[in-house]
């Protein structure tokens, strides 16, 4: 944690200013201490302030192992999955009867204490030889669902309907907020766009901004909290507020909105990206809003929504967002995903034209994890399309409109990734979203484009 985050911050209980009872852990790259305010004190942990009340007891935890200097500890707290999801899935099975009451809470105990264990080489010990990929495959290990929504993300349709509006950000004169950034992704390709302005990434899932700050957008700032009470930052704080594939899920909508227009400079601009509509429930969509109810959100403040599948079309057009106009309400009663974008600044609202560059281009670039190496030639590579689950197919089914099944593809196209030339043929691939950027630490393969042939088809199926 740095000085530019701490000075942002303000408590979100009491709105007081933040001070470190020892600062010099804060400021000597370790990353952890307490951090006290008129209402109370909260830990920070690799460098990320957890502002959040006390409800199980864990954050007590953490600060007391912090003034004991066992930063290890209190990392590992932080990270560990609850007990339950650590015991296999036949054992949680079992009935709950007096007998095996006993039986399940030592099964957990053990599978707690063998989950610390083994996470100590992968996220302390070992931190630089692993990949994001890597601990997206230790944390979720009997939860491919969860794996495969963060490993494959890069050139899923929600990431590239979030790269289209993520262009509206345009020279910001503040901070921009990522607020449920996750793991980073977004985060990621924010930081190709905001110049000297820092990000700050928002969320209540501590291993996803752990894995963002350490491996996918070590640019941006952290900061872990709910988002059912106020934001932790004064008024005018932001230029922009982003939310992807997240507003949906909250239950106190109106208030996080309110919050939202607080944050942000008078002409600022906020993006509530890929929500799902009431209208199309479908599993796992948290607690959507019809049209109409997003927009009343919004009250009187200028604003647009649009449906998803439109922004997708204009993207793989190589065209941002069409704001001119807000969708017609039969256009938007049919559509299973929609975006808002509510802003006083009137230039937003317009038919975004073409990209100067493929915004899922900006960055390092490396081969889309859904596609394996399946032949090996001295003149080309042979690839195929894949998808990891019937599941993912069936969730992620748009894929199948620009991706293509198979192709081959030059073999010196491995040299111009590794040389960073943008040659016709790795263009062509951009087009087609099977070269992408990702972050370094990301994934082997796209680290080291020559390892294609030996590891891709190994790292898609674990």
């Amino acid at each position: 944690m740095d000085a530019l985050l701490l000075d942002l911050l303000r408590c979100p209980f009491c709105g007081g200013h933040f001070n470190a009872a020892d600062p010099n852990p804060l400021t000597d790259g370790q990353g952890y201490g307490i951090l006290t305010c008129y209402c109370g004190h909260y830990p920070v942990v690799a460098g990320i302030p957890i502002l959040k009340r006390d409800t199980t007891g864990d954050i007590h935890e953490v600060m007391t192992l912090i003034e004991a200097g066992q930063h290890e500890e209190a990392l590992l707290t932080l990270l560990t999955p609850a007990a339950s999801a650590l015991v296999p899935a036949w054992k949680r099975r079992l009935p709950t009867t007096r007998g095996l009451r006993w039986l399940k809470y030592l099964g957990q105990r053990q599978a707690l204490r063998k989950w610390r264990t083994r996470a100590v080489s992968p996220f302390i010990k070992q931190k630089s030889q692993v990949t994001a990929c890597d601990l997206f495959a230790f944390y979720f290990h009997n939860k491919k669902d969860s794996y495969d929504y963060f490993a494959f993300r890069p050139g899923q349709p929600r990431h590239l309907v979030s790269l289209s509006f993520t262009s509206l950000i345009q020279q910001p004169q503040k901070p921009i907020l990522d607020f449920a950034c996750g793991c980073g992704h977004v985060t990621y390709s924010l930081g190709q766009r905001t110049g000297n302005q820092p990000i700050i990434g928002v969320d209540d899932f501590f291993f996803g901004l752990y894995v963002a700050k350490y491996w996918i957008a070590p640019q941006a700032h952290y900061v872990c909290c709910t988002a059912d009470t106020a934001l932790p930052f004064s008024n005018d704080t932001f230029s922009a507020v982003f939310c992807s594939d997240a507003f949906h899920y909250f239950a106190h909508k109106i208030a996080t909105f309110r919050e939202f227009t607080r944050v942000i400079e008078p002409e600022g601009l906020i993006m509530l990206v890929w929500m799902h509509n009431a209208l199309w429930r479908c599993a796992h969509d948290g607690l959507p809003l019809p049209p109409e109810g997003y927009q009343a959100l919004v009250g009187d403040m200028p604003h647009r929504l649009v449906a998803d599948k439109d922004v997708l079309m204009r993207y793989l057009q190589k065209q941002g967002p069409p704001l001119a106009w807000s969708a017609e309400p039969t256009v938007l009663a049919q559509a299973p995903l929609l975006s808002l974008v509510a802003s006083h600044n009137q230039e937003i609202f317009q038919d975004h034209g073409t990209f100067a560059d493929w915004p899922h281009a900006q960055g390092r670039l490396g081969l889309n994890p859904l596609y394996v190496a399946e032949e090996w030639s001295h003149d080309d590579v042979h690839l195929r399309r894949t998808f990891p689950s019937a599941f993912y197919e069936s969730e992620h089914a748009q894929c199948k409109s620009y991706l293509p099944e198979r192709m081959n593809v030059q073999a010196t196209v491995i040299d111009h990734l590794v040389q960073g030339q943008r040659s016709a043929e790795l263009e062509r691939l951009i087009d087609q979203c099977v070269i992408l950027a990702m972050p370094d630490r990301y994934r082997k393969s796209s680290q080291e484009p020559e390892l294609w042939a030996s590891s891709l088809q190994q790292e898609n199926l674990e």
